[in-house]
């Protein structure tokens, strides 16, 4: 190559008639330079084939603790089914052996899972998530092995077991049974997580091995090499200062081209000054998209980018060209109205944005349907200076999303009051949640209609605030559904229902369930069966105890994540009824894909009943629904023995409301169940 260069140099001399310039030849390269790179290429290949040899070894080690793990499941269903003989069983010796093999099979498996079996091939390095998993189901397995031990040993004494000995192994049995599917579920993740290292090592190995090649291969070409880079690095700087490119994206939104939260605050505090000045009024807007989380959540991001864009364009095409639109950042959308003399002015242009946003959007083959929530605050009546704008503008949005949505609402002094109130009792709500002798559930009897027993109890969540006295459920449970407050106040109730019912069931009541209602965000969280598995394993209640509820909305917004979830907890033995029904306008295709015990008719429709000419019109098509699809049917708010008795003729089976009780305290729980058994008007009075 450099015999090559030297002879197209001198003919390109000799062609111009000058001397040309010198060029260096590629430089020597020592022999022991390229000795150290094929080593080196040498050693990461031996190093890449060591670690596939000991990854392999992973791999076959993660098969033997999937298999054992799988089989946790049958072993113990098999138990629970050995246990259920027991009661009957013709040669109890022979039925005794066979279930301490397999009760045997089970907890050797199980302890080897937990700390290693050299003879399984169970090493017992478990993950962290293992391990957690597993400290949730050791009291299912501890109260297994223990009731498996006491059913044992009465059949190998020639006895039958008792009834209370066999409950308990079966129902620990489907404890132990869903929390170790979870156990191996975490199992295989972890093991495609060890094949995604390995994938990874290997690529880090290969990818080395071929950047050393590449090395040794550009070294020949290093005078080339080094004009590119030079390049390269001419048209990075170009790129990095490139001073529009920097002025623009520090001024401006990239995704919608409107001005951002930076430009806009210089704009507010000009268009403030100005007035000021100059007299007149500036109008500050503040809009927020409703909903739009279930945009990105239903249709993907990309759709609510696209969205974002068409509303950053229905918005400016609203306004003057005189007026400023902004994007401060997510769906939160400003305008700033200057130049106006009256305060409905700005009502009039917000009536105007609000019909333009709320049209239909077409965005590819889905055609979708989104409002908007605006909030209004005027200079110099709601604030002297723009940060004061801003803050009232924001308060009245939320009004508005508190009004309805799809409305506009100017700020007042009173909306601030009630803003700072809102933010307190956020606080505080906090505050009662960590302390917790604050909160307190009470219990709303079901009753059968026919004979007047309690079926059923609901937890209702009350809180006994220290300075304001009771804090109605209507005024808190909204504000910990619009933060993160929920998901806590969820678990609390849970927990703490759970623990109450197994409570009860000590002190002697049976045949009597309690339900929980679980909120949308709890739902969609997407942990509610892990959730709800690990409050029973802690409080020890036989999952057919509890029930929980889910409101009809809940369900009809992801009907798929519905029928997932509540398959799991129906095989986790929990019962799932749907409030509030008729309500959220799910479909006869939907309620047969998912398996639910009841529905209970919304209040709405049960005080129709007697105050309307058709009002029974809507709870008939419920319940007819209810039998057809075999569903139970509870009727909530009834006040009256005429709305008990209409509901009773139309085929309603059960009812909740003041016509049967107020919300009991759960020291008068087990008195009222014991009225209702044995005295009817007793029930009726209470």
């Amino acid at each position: 190559m450099a015999r090559f260069g030297r002879s197209a140099l001198a003919v390109v001399e000799a062609e111009l008639g000058r001397d040309a310039p010198e060029v260096d030849a590629v430089p020597k390269r020592p022999v022991g330079r390229y000795i150290i790179g094929l080593l080196l290429i040498a050693a990461l290949a031996v190093a890449s084939t060591a670690f596939t040899y000991s990854s392999l070894s992973r791999q076959e080690t993660d098969a033997t603790i999937m298999q054992v793990a799988s089989s946790q499941g049958p072993l113990s269903r098999q138990l629970a089914t050995l246990a259920e003989e027991s009661l009957t069983a013709v040669s109890p010796a022979s039925l005794a052996a066979e279930m301490r093999s397999v009760r045997d099979q089970l907890e050797v498996a199980y302890r080897g899972l937990q700390s290693g079996d050299a003879g399984l091939g169970l090493p017992g390095d478990n993950s962290d998530a293992v391990d957690q998993l597993f400290l949730a189901v050791a009291g299912a397995a501890e109260t297994l092995f223990a009731s498996a031990d006491a059913v044992i040993e009465a059949l190998e004494n020639g006895m039958p077991p008792s009834r209370a000995s066999v409950e308990t192994l079966t129902s620990s049995a489907a404890l132990f049974d869903t929390a170790m599917g979870s156990v191996v579920f975490q199992y295989q993740v972890d093991a495609e997580q060890h094949v995604v290292d390995l994938k990874k090592t290997q690529y880090v190995l290969l990818s080395a091995t071929l950047i050393l090649l590449l090395v040794e291969g550009l070294f020949i070409f290093r005078p080339a090499v080094r004009e590119l880079k030079q390049r390269w690095g001419e048209r990075a700087a170009e790129r990095e200062f490139d001073p529009e490119q920097l002025s623009y994206l520090a001024r401006y939104d990239p995704l919608t081209g409107l001005i951002n939260r930076t430009l806009f605050t210089d704009r507010l505090v000009g268009a403030v000054a100005r007035a000021r000045r100059d007299g007149g009024l500036v109008a500050l807007m503040f809009l927020d998209v409703d909903n739009f989380k279930e945009v990105n959540d239903g249709y993907g991001h990309s759709t609510g980018d696209i969205l974002l864009r068409q509303i950053a364009e229905r918005l400016t095409g609203s306004v003057r060209e005189s007026d400023t639109v902004a994007r401060l950042g997510g769906d939160e959308f400003t305008v700033i109205l200057e130049g106006g003399h009256r305060v409905e002015d700005a009502g009039r242009v917000a009536t105007k944005v609000l019909t333009a946003l709320s049209a239909p959007y077409r965005i590819g083959d889905h055609e979708l349907h989104v409002t908007t929530s605006l909030g209004i605050a005027i200079y110099p009546v709601d604030g002297e200076d723009a940060e004061e704008l801003l803050k009232g503008a924001d308060i009245a949005m939320y009004s508005a999303k508190a009004a309805g949505k799809n409305t506009y609402q100017y700020f007042t002094r009173e909306l601030r009051d009630k803003a700072t109130e809102r933010q307190n009792l956020i606080d505080d709500l906090r505050r009662a949640l960590e302390e917790g002798d604050q909160l307190e559930l009470v219990y709303q009897p079901t009753v059968d209609l026919s004979h007047g027993t309690v079926l059923g109890v609901e937890a209702l969540l009350r809180w006994n605030h220290p300075h304001l006295g009771v804090v109605e459920p209507a005024r808190f449970i909204p504000l910990a559904e619009e933060t993160d407050l929920i998901i806590p106040v969820g678990e609390w109730v849970l927990y703490r229902a759970c623990a109450q019912m197994e409570t009860w069931l000590q002190r002697g009541m049976d045949n009597v369930g309690v339900s929980v209602n679980v909120s949308a965000r709890q739902f969609r969280l997407g942990n509610l069966v892990e959730t709800v598995a690990a409050a029973l394993a802690a409080t020890k209640l036989n999952p057919r105890y509890l029930s929980l509820e889910l409101t009809e909305g809940t369900i009809v917004s992801d009907v798929e994540l519905a029928r997932r979830t509540l398959e799991r907890l129906r095989d986790l033995g929990v019962r799932v009824s749907i409030d509030d029904f008729g309500t959220g306008y799910s479909s006869l295709r939907d309620l047969e894909r998912i398996p639910i015990a009841s529905l209970k008719i919304d209040r709405s429709f049960v005080s129709r009943v007697t105050e309307e000419p058709n009002g029974a019109s809507i709870p008939s098509a419920i319940i007819g629904l209810a039998r057809s699809l075999r569903f139970g049917v509870i009727a909530e708010g009834v006040e009256t023995a005429e709305q008990a008795d209409l509901l009773s003729e139309l085929g309603c089976e059960m009812m909740q409301g003041y016509h049967v009780s107020r919300p009991l305290h759960a020291a008068e729980v087990l008195p009222f169940i014991r009225a209702s058994r044995n005295d009817r008007p007793a029930l009726e009075a209470g």
